[in-house]
């Protein structure tokens, strides 16, 4: 949907109360061409499912669309997390939901 790039990082005193986290502030630049809304509807649903519980295999979280199947489907090890996969992963996934 847009390309992403850090502007600049920001240390942890910059927030108050400080987190413990690091932050950064990122420049999202829209493509030219949007992806179809049925497409990015179902890229909502595999990223919010992907990223609903912490650290869980994508086999688990995605288990309500299809878990595994899903996967194979997509090319992707079903035993990936979530934040291994790249955004086409992510588009092979939500092309792959029916």
């Amino acid at each position: 949907v847009a390309e992403a790039r850090i502007v600049m990082h920001l240390p942890a005193a910059a927030f108050t109360p400080p987190p413990k986290v690091a932050s950064a502030v990122v420049h999202l630049i829209p493509f030219a061409e949007r992806p179809a809304p049925d497409r990015l509807k179902r890229l909502e649903r595999v990223t919010a499912a992907a990223f609903g519980q912490r650290r869980k295999m994508l086999r688990s979280s995605l288990k309500q669309l299809g878990g595994a199947a899903l996967c194979e489907a997509a090319g992707i090890e079903p035993d990936a997390r979530a934040e291994t996969i790249d955004v086409a992963g992510f588009l092979r996934l939500a092309d792959a939901l029916t």
